[in-house]
């Protein structure tokens, strides 16, 4: 029997991850919720639980003891942070974790990254600030994954899973919370005239795929993977569909990612000296850079094949946010 250990269990990914591995043999995998506060686990699991904090270094030992498998998906995303946050908080308790992994022979790790590493690893951005700068979090990831590549060859499966923008119930800090607040302003633009895509994915979709790749023989030790949805919609399709079905209002006018990276440095400046949420930063610029990715090597390697398409699982999403959501989400979150 193999262990499995979900952190951040409590979180979207996490919840979506337990529900998907439900119907796995009881007698071939053993689930393990890591989380800091078992009453916020979701109501369905009644399975094992190891809770801590991954900030000590006692409960990394112990859990990575007690796994054959870690689905690393316990993070710190702050729209807004600070790099000394994401440090503290993500990247290195997360380094800790791999190297106890290493050291207490785990099988095989799984790491949820992101989908907006591909034009920061081909050097594709529309700005030439250091990713810190526009987005803390997403600079801890892409550190994380480069971790990754230099420990590849010391016996640990990795499989990192480069997912889309989460959508779908059980959401917390997104792209749709953020972003539909500031549409009913009318101030946000489109940026290249809603060209780029916008590689939306449902939970349910991405528990599948850390599930195939819980389950699914590797014939390589280090997989690096893209994950998005059934389908990928451009911005303007997804803005469109919001307007159509929601009344959200539409851009009047569209810009340069140039102009809208300067522009979101001086909102994120002013912020500085205000009480509310800024209109716009960096990190919602960065999130509507191209992707281009597509499911083509996770079918491949996972036979991933993903089931709700990107107008249901917002469905799903606003009608979820109309009840839990009576405030605007904050970006510190």
């Amino acid at each position: 029997m193999e262990n499995i250990t979900i952190t951040g269990a409590n979180g979207f990914t996490g919840s979506h991850v337990l529900e998907s591995l439900e119907d796995l043999s009881k007698n071939d995998f053993n689930v393990i919720a890591a989380c800091r506060t078992k009453s916020k686990l979701p109501k369905f699991y009644n399975g094992n639980t190891l809770v801590g904090d991954l900030l000590d270094d006692k409960y990394l030992n112990e859990l990575t003891q007690k796994s054959d498998i870690i689905c690393h998906t316990a993070s710190w995303a702050e729209m807004n942070g600070n790099i000394e946050n994401s440090i503290k908080y993500f990247y290195n308790p997360t380094i800790k974790l791999i190297d106890f992994a290493l050291k207490n022979g785990v099988k095989r790790f799984v790491f949820l990254s992101a989908i907006t590493s591909k034009p920061i690893e081909n050097k594709k951005l529309h700005s030439s600030r250091n990713l810190k700068n526009i987005w803390a979090h997403y600079d801890s990831v892409f550190r994380i994954e480069n971790y990754f590549e230099t420990i590849k060859d010391k016996g640990m499966e990795i499989v990192i899973l480069r997912v889309g923008y989460f959508t779908g119930k059980n959401y917390s800090l997104g792209l749709l919370p953020i972003l539909l607040p500031r549409l009913k302003t009318h101030l946000v633009p489109w940026i290249e005239k809603g060209k780029t895509t916008l590689p939306l994915i449902n939970g349910k979709d991405i528990g599948l795929a850390f599930k195939l790749s819980i389950t699914s023989k590797l014939e390589k030790n280090f997989n690096i993977i893209d994950i998005v949805g059934k389908k990928t919609p451009n911005v303007r399709e997804v803005f469109e569909y919001l307007n159509k079905k929601y009344n959200y209002p539409l851009p009047h006018f569209s810009v340069s990612f140039k102009f809208a990276y300067t522009f979101a440095r001086f909102i994120q400046f002013i912020s500085n000296f205000l009480t509310s949420d800024p209109l716009i930063v960096p990190a919602i610029v960065l999130l509507l850079e191209e992707t281009n990715a597509t499911n083509e090597k996770a079918e491949q390697i996972l036979n991933y094949k993903p089931k709700i398409h990107w107008k249901e699982s917002i469905d799903i999403q606003i009608a979820e946010m109309k009840i839990k959501q009576t405030t605007n989400m904050k970006m510190n979150k």
